[in-house]
């Protein structure tokens, strides 16, 4: 009799961990679709409802497992570097700009390192944010199948972002929290969207690949949201996600065919990159603007300036090259070394994310973060089959695009 009542006992328990661990899912899968949603949360409010979900999250489900000693110490120590801003700044060498502040302009200073350390508090508090949400990713006990779920729904939910996006732009309009000069996508920053939706046909493909090896029929459904991402791309006049959606396309079709050692999928995968080439060049005349193919001179223009930029926020990084300036003092400190880049405009970045954070943390937060890539990388290999071999591989090829892109772009500074 006690086991016949012990029995249903036990299903019921199953089903709800199984509830549980399908939400637990979804939710991670879909808390950065909600933050891309919300314009990147760029606004404090919008990161305070995507912040808030994530503080949620761990307080029901905390990290169980550890990335490693090494891992937790670049990952703490990036932290401790953030964290400097808020020491007295007699601790250090005084630079040029603060100098400048205080003796030029008589502008009264706090005693810490960082001259604003109310903003810098606020951005460490999205740092701290940032660095959670990778660990929570990054340390998940899943089933393969949990696996592809997660990415699906990811993926799925980006696609679904890029139709929306299409929608209203036919139609002329956008949401109110949506801000950019052609009312296209969620980021204020064309590049940022192409970025989004370049990376996203990258996962599509791992997806459109694994139903077709299934003999499932969701491979013609992820061939249409293909087609949506490659639209979308295209509208956000993005050379950079242009760029990121080819390259990265090529790069997993690539190693496919490699790895399936079959002259049939490297036919397919040459054919799909050609139909994609003509798709971009045949879609719209303005890519051709976008890339400069009709107007060297103004090309050069925009490089120079590009240039420019550079050379002065290295102007900067060298009156702190080591404890950085703070989170959140680039575009008040950077007017003072504002020599070859003059301008109408105030330059909020320095437009590149490695720039900005050698700027802002110094260079040993630079060297940490690459040492921080490598290490997240390695445990990505190997490729065995059986593993989700051809998803691991697009999200790795992903994440390597995104931080290359980081170096012309600031797509990394951003929740979303």
């Amino acid at each position: 009799m006690r086991n016949d009542m012990q029995r249903p006992r036990s299903n019921e328990n199953q089903n709800a961990a199984a509830t549980t661990r399908w939400i637990a899912n979804a939710a991670v899968a879909s808390l950065p679709v909600l933050a891309y949603f919300l314009g990147g949360a760029t606004q404090k409010w919008e990161e305070g409802v995507v912040i808030t979900l994530l503080a949620l999250y761990l307080l029901a489900r905390p990290p169980r497992f550890s990335l490693g000693a090494l891992t937790n110490l670049v990952l703490l120590t990036l932290f401790i570097l953030a964290a400097v801003a808020f020491l007295p700044a007699s601790w250090f060498f005084q630079p040029e700009w603060r100098a400048a502040l205080v003796n030029d302009l008589r502008i009264q200073l706090p005693s810490t390192l960082t001259p604003q350390p109310w903003i810098t508090l606020t951005y460490l508090l999205s740092f701290a944010a940032g660095l959670s949400w990778l660990y929570v990713v990054s340390t998940q006990d899943l089933e393969l199948r949990e696996v592809r779920f997660q990415l699906r729904l990811f993926t799925s939910g980006i696609a679904l972002l890029a139709a929306i996006s299409i929608a209203f732009y036919s139609a002329h309009t956008t949401l109110a929290f949506w801000h950019n000069e052609r009312n296209f996508g969620p980021f204020q920053n064309r590049n940022q969207t192409g970025d989004l939706f370049g990376l996203a046909g990258i996962m599509i493909l791992a997806c459109a690949q694994d139903d077709l090896r299934r003999g499932r029929k969701w491979w013609i459904v992820w061939i249409l949201a293909l087609v949506v991402i490659v639209v979308a791309t295209i509208l956000s006049l993005s050379r950079s996600g242009i760029g990121i959606l080819f390259v990265g396309s090529a790069f997993w079709l690539g190693a496919f065919a490699f790895r399936q050692r079959s002259p049939s999928a490297l036919a397919l995968g040459v054919s799909f990159l050609l139909l994609l080439l003509t798709a971009l060049l045949l879609f719209d005349g303005q890519i051709f603007e976008r890339f400069r193919l009709r107007d060297f001179r103004s090309a050069s223009i925009s490089t120079d300036f590009w240039w420019r930029i550079f050379h002065d926020t290295f102007r900067l990084i060298r009156n702190s090259p080591w404890c950085g300036i703070g989170f959140g003092n680039f575009e008040s400190i950077f007017a003072i070394f504002r020599g070859a880049s003059p301008g109408d405009r105030r330059a909020l970045h320095p437009e590149s994310d490695w720039l900005w954070l050698w700027t802002e943390l110094g260079w040993p937060a630079v060297v940490l973060t690459i040492v921080g890539i490598a290490l997240l990388v390695n445990r990505v290999f190997p490729l065995r089959v059986g593993t989700n071999q051809g998803y691991r591989l697009a999200a790795l090829i992903a994440a390597l695009l995104f931080a290359i892109h980081g170096i012309v772009d600031v797509s990394g500074h951003q929740v979303g």
